[in-house]
């Protein structure tokens, strides 16, 4: 079953279950899919913001990005366990398994560039929406961020056989930028 095909509850307990899939990168792509939600809706809310409708749209846009990704991830990441555990019964297949781990950097970098962008959006809409559509544009950006931590540890997880891989610094700057666009977010509604 899908990642999407699931009720919020059984997604729930499959996340808490003993598999390891749904695991971090896909659970950090429906984190930032629900971040990219809560920002449409500010927008939504907010008819006195002229640009609400490009918010919108533009959240609405990055939620079915990082579906995506976050079903192509969890995918990915069940290919690379089993591509290990053969490995580690019948023996080599490194170029399979480079390749899987490669896969399986690359989409949580691809996570994090979401997060970045959700975060930076929220800050936005945390400085333009209503009063509650701002508040809940904020708290996006710091879920944003959160998820973009994660993925960004994620790629470093799956890159540690390739010291110095530039991916890794890559999904580390993202995660730092959401954090200042977090920051900018939930100051926007102190100031408020």
């Amino acid at each position: 079953m899908g990642l999407y095909d699931r009720d919020l509850q059984a997604l729930l307990e499959d996340i808490a279950s003993p598999s390891p899939a749904p695991g971090a990168g896909a659970v950090s792509g429906v984190v930032i899919a629900m971040a990219a939600g809560l920002i449409a809706s500010a927008a939504r809310r907010s008819p006195d913001w002229a640009e609400a409708r490009g918010a919108s749209a533009q959240a609405q846009a990055l939620r079915s990005r990082v579906e995506l990704l976050a079903e192509a991830n969890e995918k990915a990441y069940l290919e690379a366990l089993a591509l290990i555990e053969g490995a580690a019964v019948i023996g080599g297949r490194d170029a399979a398994i480079g390749k899987a781990l490669d896969t399986a950097a690359e989409l949580p970098l691809s996570i994090a560039e979401c997060a970045y962008d959700v975060a930076l959006l929220g800050a936005e809409a945390a400085q333009h929406a209503v009063p509650g559509g701002a508040e809940d544009a904020a708290a996006a950006a710091v879920l944003a961020e959160a998820a973009a931590r994660a993925a960004a540890s994620l790629v470093a997880a799956n890159l540690v056989s390739v010291p110095g891989d530039e991916r890794v610094a890559q999904a580390q700057r993202l995660a730092a930028a959401a954090t200042d666009a977090a920051r900018r977010a939930v100051a926007a509604t102190a100031r408020g």
